[in-house]
């Protein structure tokens, strides 16, 4: 497993800057509601979305497209619940 030090989260902070604003705007939420208590594996998971292309990422968090990764979910969720805030 992966560990992650606080070199390789700067490295996954600056990967939540995206293109669209929307985005921008829940991932802001999410890093500042979440980010420091995911564990390794979360961040694992974390790294993989922050891959997708962004209109992707985007329907996957507003539930327009189906998540056919079942890793993603419950990470997909804690987003969601950030955004609701």
């Amino acid at each position: 497993m992966v560990t992650f030090d606080e070199t390789a989260k700067r490295r996954i902070r600056f990967l939540t800057r995206r293109g669209l604003l929307e985005l921008d705007i829940v991932l802001g939420r999410f890093m500042q509601a979440e980010f420091n208590r995911l564990s390794d594996e979360e961040l694992s998971v974390f790294v993989e979305i922050l891959d997708l292309p962004d209109p992707e990422f985007l329907a996957l968090v507003n539930e327009k497209e189906v998540c056919n990764n079942p890793a993603f979910l419950p990470l997909l969720d804690k987003i969601r619940q950030a955004k609701a805030v």
